[in-house]
């Protein structure tokens, strides 16, 4: 009986570890892109929070002089001097500059019966910071609505 002989490394040897380090490169890229993602989900989703209090607290700047003239009724509108005054309280209340700094209202709008808020804000990024720019965006807006409805009841 003969051994047989191990085969000889030929020009194979050492391939995997390239190989290794770009996997391993790989994960580490989609880890980071997976936290600043989340983050930025974060950010808006905190963001649009803000706006949407701010929108219900400007939807309750009722036209208090209709109201006691004539009732609650389908007539009910908002007062559009109100509107502002009552949704930036809302944001001086809810410490809105501290929890989203460089906080900006883009837009405040009123009509008879509905509120339209639009926010913005840079978009912090806690690993690599100039992916907001290239790819995100270099700031969050969000916009939000509320609605003044009578309902008889």
């Amino acid at each position: 009986m003969t051994a047989i002989a191990p085969r000889r490394a030929g020009p194979d040897r050492g391939s995997v570890l390239p190989l290794g380090i770009g996997l391993a490169a790989c994960c580490v890229l989609a880890g980071v892109v997976s936290v600043d993602v989340g983050a930025a989900f974060l950010q808006r989703q905190q963001l649009l929070a803000l706006a949407d209090a701010a929108a219900l607290a400007g939807a309750q700047a009722i036209d208090l002089d209709a109201y006691y003239a004539q009732g609650a009724s389908a007539a009910t509108a908002l007062d559009p001097s109100a509107v502002p005054v009552l949704v930036r309280r809302h944001l001086r209340a809810a410490r809105a500059a501290e929890a989203a700094p460089g906080l900006v209202v883009e837009q405040l709008a009123s009509d008879r019966d509905d509120v339209r808020v639009v926010l913005s804000a840079p978009l912090r990024l806690p690993v690599w910071p100039g992916l907001a720019q290239s790819v995100l965006g270099e700031r969050v807006v969000v916009e939000s609505r509320a609605q003044l409805a009578y309902r008889a009841g």
